[in-house]
């Protein structure tokens, strides 16, 4: 099963679209367009007569915004849960594993875990929570899809963005993508496959949420 981005360019460039029973991490600065993805998963899996369950970590969440993109009220198909503490996001597997869910979308992973762990203790923490994610995926059937943030690392010349504890997240990730602001006034952006690497896409974000660009 897949769900669609909105923007064919997009669904070529992660083989279909948001896969169920992969994981999919999807990074990039604030302002990518990583929320706006996730609400139009969210609204085109409810159109299509699925369930989603949206965990906020960060007070992302736009109800009003899911429906503008869905052009009516599907939010009775969409579980919401705002997660305050790390033990919030972690119980929240535990209560779409209770459901029937075909999509799960964790915005953003890491930034709970950031603010309540320290050194080595994060990483594991963070691994662990996405090791249950991944089994949950892969036995459920459940398209998995998670944002995360990005870091400036200081090198020899100007300072690179990397993902924010990228190497935790990469073990137990079947695919990941970066997005990148192009021209953020004309809702313009690029997403790169990373994992596993293959095509780029150009999108847009509109009222109705995700698309392609005209250009494009």
């Amino acid at each position: 099963m897949f769900i669609s981005t909105g923007s064919k360019a997009l669904d070529v460039a992660l083989g279909g679209g948001a896969r169920g029973g992969f994981l999919t991490d999807v990074y990039g600065e604030s302002g990518s367009g990583k929320s706006q993805l996730c609400f139009t998963l969210c609204a085109n899996c409810s159109r299509a007569g699925g369930r989603a369950m949206f965990v906020d970590t960060a007070g992302t969440f736009r109800p009003e915004r899911v429906s503008e993109i869905a052009g009516g009220n599907v939010l009775d198909r969409i579980a919401f849960v705002r997660a305050l503490h790390t033990e919030d996001q972690i119980a929240a597997l535990e209560k779409a594993r209770s459901m029937d869910v075909q999509l799960l979308i964790v915005d953003t992973l890491t930034s709970l875990f950031s603010a309540e762990y320290v050194g080595p203790a994060r990483h594991l923490a963070v691994m662990s929570h996405l090791h249950d994610l991944s089994v949950f995926a892969i036995t459920s059937g459940c398209a998995v899809v998670v944002t995360n943030m990005v870091r400036n690392v200081p090198t020899e010349g100007r300072p690179v963005q990397r993902e924010y504890l990228g190497s935790s997240v990469s073990i137990y990730s079947h695919a990941k993508m970066r997005l990148e602001i192009e021209n953020a006034a004309r809702g313009q952006f690029k997403a790169i496959m990373v994992q596993p690497p293959g095509k780029n896409a150009q999108f847009s974000v509109t009222a109705l949420g995700v698309s392609d660009r005209p250009n494009a």
